[in-house]
């Protein structure tokens, strides 16, 4: 009698059924860590541009100014030396530091903020007003909290108001 080597169709039903049944678990869990780490990935994005601006400052002993894109905080933002300290605004001879795209803030995210256009540092190091950057996913939060010293911290409040 002649030997058949492989599976058979109910064989295969059942490890289909069975990887079937481990994705329907396994994948909504997997759907809030990759939530969790964009969010957490963006959070961090602005406490470096806020880092940044803030030992820029300090260090050219300028303001330095971190100014949301025209569409929103969620587009992105740019870091800049303000020559002409009073506009907040980015003028043809200021350099720019550093410009952050949308890739930074994934489209699932959104940002609210108590800053409506810009964070600015003056040269000693200290902000313009203290203020609060939050960003939101649909089951988390992180709050980016910059106190009037400039100093920055973050927290994990339990909605996103």
């Amino acid at each position: 009698m002649k030997t058949v080597k492989g599976f058979t169709l109910i064989e295969l039903l059942i490890v289909i059924a069975i990887i079937s049944m481990t994705m329907a678990i396994g994948l909504p869990s997997f759907q809030s860590i990759t939530e969790s780490t964009r969010l957490t990935s963006a959070t961090n994005s602005m406490v470096s541009s806020l880092q940044l601006a803030r030992m820029e400052a300090l260090k050219q002993h300028k303001t330095v100014v971190i100014r949301k894109k025209t569409t929103g905080w969620q587009n992105g933002w740019s870091i800049f030396v303000d020559n002409q300290v009073t506009n907040n605004i980015i003028d043809v001879n200021e350099p720019i530091l550093v410009i952050t795209s949308a890739d930074a803030v994934n489209s699932t995210i959104s940002i609210q903020s108590t800053y409506t256009n810009y964070v600015a540092y003056t040269a000693n190091g200290r902000v313009n007003t203290a203020g609060h950057i939050t960003f939101c996913s649909s089951t988390d939060f992180r709050k980016v909290v910059i106190a009037p010293t400039g100093r920055i911290h973050v927290e994990t409040p339990t909605s996103c108001n």
